[in-house]
This record gives structure tokens, sequence and C-alpha cells, in this order.
């Protein structure tokens, strides 16, 4: 009969073999996606989340109706080391091979065997510090590099923005890793597990009509125009437009920013709500009165434009369990939709 220690040394090893088993499994989901799949970023197996409505108002629209985001320039302000996240899974990689053979049963022990598992609990130990040491200076910012751009050649990418161009940021995984992990700023687990982590539009300022901004919601800002498009030289986005951007109505797109400019808090300017897929606000403004004041990046962007005239396949479910990501809002069609009077509620959507 085995005593309590033996017992619980043999529940010990079946843990760390699982453990072995499932970190494999991510091992070989990262390897997958380093060398196959280097242009898809974010978790694939939540790719489903994204995905538009099928039934959405453009289902029943005439084609003259209908509209669609294409993707016009992609930037990448920091670059990261394929290197490093090669050297990283390999020195993962090689420490759970060592661990399984290490935790393999020795039936007859002996002093060759024995020599043998001294080796591998060394070999075991210095390529644990060689990944830690590697996953340290990747979270400190050492694989990543600031891209250089002369000014001039800057400006020639900024100058190709329109107002109404829809900017979606992505990031590189280190740096998300880095705000997550070190900085506890959950609000970038979407980079991690989206193709995209924010999403901003551009729009005239309301402080000076000549200049340029981003509308977006950021949270514990909420819905703002504090950043220029100088921003953007330090991140990475792809920037998509709008076809038939003549039929927005001008006038209510830019009352819309100026009415949450006006109305959004900090704190209370953030749809945390809507963050977590649980209630989303009002998503169909009709009318002023219906704008709100709290929203995310994704859904600031879906309302701006249904308020001056296109109603996005972006919302699956209208309020309840509907999470709208920014890659969902660039991805789906949507309808242009006759606009009434001020004041004067529109037709209802299908």
């Amino acid at each position: 009969m085995k005593s309590k220690a033996q017992t619980g040394k043999a529940w010990a090893i079946r843990m760390l073999k699982l453990l072995t088993v499932l970190v494999s499994a991510l091992l070989v989901y990262e390897i997958v996606h380093l060398v196959f799949l280097p242009d898809i970023t974010g978790w694939g197996i939540l790719a489903w989340m994204e995905e538009p409505s099928a039934e959405g108002p453009s289902a029943l629209a005439a084609p003259e109706d209908r509209g669609s985001f294409e993707q016009f320039l992609s930037y990448d302000g920091v670059t990261s080391s394929p290197t490093l996240d090669a050297s990283i899974l390999g020195s993962l990689g090689l420490f759970v091979v060592l661990l399984w053979f290490y935790l393999r049963p020795v039936q007859r022990a002996n002093e060759r065997r024995l020599k043998a598992r001294k080796v591998l609990a060394y070999a075991m130990g210095v390529s644990l510090t060689v990944f830690l040491a590697l996953v340290s200076a990747a979270l400190s910012g050492k694989g990543a590099r600031q891209r250089e751009f002369s000014d001039e050649s800057w400006e020639k990418i900024r100058d190709r923005l329109q107002v109404g161009d829809v900017l979606a940021y992505r990031m590189e995984k280190w740096s998300a890793r880095r705000e997550i992990f070190l900085r506890g700023d959950l609000t970038f687990v979407g980079y991690r597990l989206f193709k995209y982590g924010h999403l901003a539009i551009v729009v005239a300022d309301p402080l000076d009509p000549g200049k340029k901004v981003l509308f977006t919601s950021q949270s514990f800002k909420g819905v703002n125009v504090d950043e220029d498009l100088d921003t953007l030289r330090t991140h990475n986005w792809d920037a998509y437009r709008l076809d038939r951007w003549e039929r927005i109505d001008k006038q209510r797109f830019s009352q819309y920013v100026d009415h949450c400019r006006n109305a959004a808090g900090h704190f209370t300017g953030y749809d945390f709500s809507g963050m977590f897929a649980l209630w989303n606000a009002n998503l169909k403004p009709k009318n002023r009165e219906d704008i709100g004041a709290e929203y995310i990046c994704s859904t600031a962007v879906v309302t701006i434009l249904h308020y001056a005239g296109f109603e996005s396949d972006a919302i699956q479910r209208d309020g309840w369990f509907d999470l709208v990501t920014p890659y969902q809002v660039v991805k789906a069609m949507g309808r242009f939709m006759p606009l009434p009077p001020e004041g004067v509620a529109p037709p209802e959507s299908r």
C-alpha cells in the first residue's frame, strides 16, 4: 500500500504531465501562428465572434444602397523581432521536451540513469532560465523597434487620410503583453484576442475645422477627439474607407462629434458593460436626443455612421450580449438610409 508521500508525489507528477501537455498545445499553436500564419493577429479560434450579422440591414437593401469598407493603407510604426519570438518558443519547447523525459518513470535505477537524470535536470534549468530571460527582454521592449520615417515621408502617409476614414489599430504582441502583465491594463487584452484592439474615425477638429483629429472612445477617458493624426506615427494600424462616402450626411456627422465631445465624461464616458458584451448603449440613434455619452471605440464609430446615414451589419443583437469588435465594424457591409429632418424619426429598419 502506497504511503501518503508516494501518493502525493504521483499526483504531482500527473499534474506536471498535464501542464506539459497544455503548454505543448499552446506551443504548437504559437509555432503554427509564427511560421504559417504570420499575417493573422489575434486568436483564430475567436474569429467567429467577429462575424457581422448575415441578416443585417444590407441583406434587403438595393445594390445601389449597399456600402462597405475597403482597406487602402497599412502602417507599422513598431516592428517586432521574429528571431526573438523563435528563440522564446525554442527555449520553451526544449524545456517541455526535457521535462517530459524527466517525468518518465525509472524502472531500474542505476548509476548511469541517475547521472542522465542529473543532466536532464541541469538542461531543464538552463532552458528555463534562457526562456525567462528572453521573455523578460521581450516584455521590456528589447524586441520591438520604432520604425524610422523622415518627416516628409510621414506627412505623405498622413495626408492620405481623409475625414471619414476608419483606423483599426494593431499592436505588436509583446507590447500588448507588456501593457497587460507589467502595467495591469486589461483594456489591451483585445489586442491579443482579436485582429484589432482599437478603432477610431477621422473627423474635422470641432475647434479648428481645418485640422483632422481622431474620434474614438477610451477607458477612463470616454468619447474624445484629443488625438490628432500625428499620434498615429508611433502605432500599427490599417486604414479603411467607406465607399460612397458622398451619401453620408456631413452636417449630422459633425453634429454627432459636437454632442459627444460635450456630453462625455471620463469614467462615465466609457461603456464598460459594452466592453464585456453585457449591454450596449443605443447603437442606432435617430435624433440628437438618442445620442448617448458612453461607448466603446467600435460602437462609437458604428453610431456616428448610423446617425449620419449608414446602418451597419456589424450589430448582431441590439442590446444584450453583443460584443462589437473593431474588425467586425470594418468587415461588415451596411446600407445607406434616408435621413429625416431633425426631430422626425426615420422609418424603422428591418
